[in-house]
């Protein structure tokens, strides 16, 4: 059985692999190609004396409002254009951002922050108080926004003076600081004034302003030279430019031969390569983004049966593809990797287990019959996608599934999925900090891939835990919470624990990357 689906796998990847070596090898621009200031000369730098930065990820960013479901990239990038009111080292500590001191009551239900002076958006505007109580009600109230459901236990904000903001909630928020790391601070005037146009110019109140955007291709910020945090970490770069590459293959070669300053998303396989390139610096370390699949669960749907979920979890084999495509990463049996609340090694190790023989029976006695399984991707979510989706489809159908596999662009499949139009989901979630509530508020206590599946005791043990401000607590309640998940093998069938592999120039410094994918620019310095 199992040389049958490492033969199925080989053939998947030579197929792919095939097929992708006719996809160009190199980006359509290289060193020397015009840009924005003038050519690229020798020494890294701009023709007119402007330092650029050049980095890529492996998705574009689809919307620039914070609330918008912004892709991985856009988290990296609102370091550049916004601050928040908590900084994090993401590592589980916080420190002061906008707010300089902040304290909750003893009931968890008011916090209260006190907010740094004389910092100025982009805009001109002046950060206060007010600017605080329109960002974070907009989040709460506005229920069109995709991100809504993070804050929805807020009741209220209030000004109490000019610098003293208080959040009144509804409900105790566990995970208050954390979620408050990745909720950039908007100008209140601009925001009554212009509604979602304001997110055409984004003005925030950080180190790199917002210039222009071509969707598919690049997204440009100058520096700030006005900023209230530079210190003595001014950076020396002028411009900030972004560009989006799907292709592994090309962004690899892109930065071999200089064209970008830093990458992310390099397969293991290309590691290697790029080490041995003069001139560039691999960073490699265990991460903390799982890739999953969401499971479309509606009535009349293959995985509404518990059966058919629990045959798809046991027909992957986690392990070989770890090992014989990714060459890094872990497999993934749990919501959740050491080093997030939540997370069992014990438990981890009862669930998901690689059992073809359990996939084939399990499927037989459901009500599964043969139908076809639309199994809808986004390319880059994890190295190599195509050879590793590849590889799952030969295992599905080894089991007896009757898979059709389609890889599209970012906002298709979010507006697919957010439809329910899809029977599986691939995609993954990175746990900021050390918290799994990004993913959990997202994906469980909101249901926002429209799976259709509910289980009220997970529900429930997952809004306790939510509203558990002390950790050693949400973390039992937690692991109570995934048990039932695994047991009832849905909504999300968990796959594969993900390195963060990153590539940068060595005239590059002030550079920080963290292991849940997060690059932070802010301060970089280019020689």
């Amino acid at each position: 059985m199992r040389k049958r689906i490492i033969c199925c796998l080989l053939a998947a990847v030579l197929g792919i692999g095939t097929l992708s070596g006719c996809g160009g090898g190199a980006n359509s621009s290289t060193p020397g190609t015009k840009a924005a200031g003038g050519t690229e000369n020798s020494a890294g730098k701009k023709e007119g004396g402007e330092n650029v930065v050049t980095f890529s990820m492996s998705e574009d960013v689809y919307t620039w409002d914070p609330m918008g479901q912004p892709v991985v990239p856009f988290y990296s990038i609102q370091l550049l254009i916004y601050d928040m009111l908590v900084r994090t080292d993401h590592a589980g500590n916080y420190e002061p951002g906008l707010a300089t001191e902040w304290t909750v009551s003893d009931d968890g239900l008011d916090w209260t922050f006190k907010l740094r002076q004389g910092v100025k958006f982009h805009n001109g505007e002046d950060f206060n108080a007010d600017c605080v109580k329109a960002t974070l009600e907009r989040g709460a109230f506005n229920n069109t926004l995709n991100m809504n459901f993070l804050w929805s236990d807020i009741e209220s904000v209030e000004a109490a003076d000019e610098y003293t903001a208080v959040v009144h909630c509804k409900k105790p928020i566990g995970d208050m600081l954390n979620q408050l790391t990745y909720m950039p601070m908007l100008p209140a005037k601009a925001l009554a004034e212009q509604g979602e146009d304001m997110f055409k110019t984004s003005p925030g109140t950080g180190p790199w302003k917002f210039v222009s955007w071509d969707p598919g291709n690049e997204a440009v910020f100058v520096r700030n030279d006005d900023y209230w945090d530079w210190g003595d970490q001014k950076s020396n770069v002028d411009k900030i430019i972004y560009k989006p590459i799907s292709e592994d293959t090309t962004r690899v070669s892109s930065m071999r031969t200089g064209e970008f300053d830093l990458i992310s998303n390099i397969p293991p396989d290309q590691v290697d390569v790029l080490s041995g390139t003069d001139g560039v610096t691999v960073d490699s370390k265990p991460g903390t983004t799982i890739s999953w699949m969401a499971l479309q669960c509606g009535q009349g749907k293959p995985f509404a049966d518990k059966n058919v979920r629990l045959a798809l979890t046991h027909a992957i084999d986690r392990k070989l593809i770890v090992e014989s495509i990714l060459g890094s990463g872990t497999p993934a049996y749990w919501p959740v990797m050491e080093g997030v609340t939540g997370y069992d090694k014990d438990l981890e190790s009862k669930y998901n287990q690689y059992d073809p023989e359990l996939a084939k029976k399990l499927l037989k006695e459901s009500s599964y019959k043969g139908e076809e399984i639309y199994f809808m991707a986004i390319d880059g979510k994890v190295p190599r996608t195509k050879e590793v989706l590849q590889a799952v489809m030969s295992m599905m159908t080894e089991a007896g599934f009757n898979v059709k596999l389609e890889i599209m662009e970012g906002a298709t499949f979010v507006t697919k999925r957010s439809a329910g139009d899809y029977d599986i989901a691939f995609s993954n979630v990175f746990y900021n900090n050390g918290s799994p509530w990004r993913h959990m508020i997202t994906h469980w206590l909101s249901d926002s891939c429209n799976t259709q599946l509910e289980n009220p005791e997970i529900i429930s043990l997952l809004t306790e835990a939510r509203q558990t401000i002390d950790r050693s607590k949400q973390d039992e309640l937690l692991k109570q919470a995934f048990t039932l998940m695994m047991e009832d093998g849905g909504r999300m069938c968990y796959f594969i624990n993900l390195d963060t592999i990153n590539a940068y120039s060595n005239k590059l410094s002030g550079v920080k990357l963290y292991n849940d994918t997060i690059i932070d620019l802010s301060r970089v310095m280019k020689n």
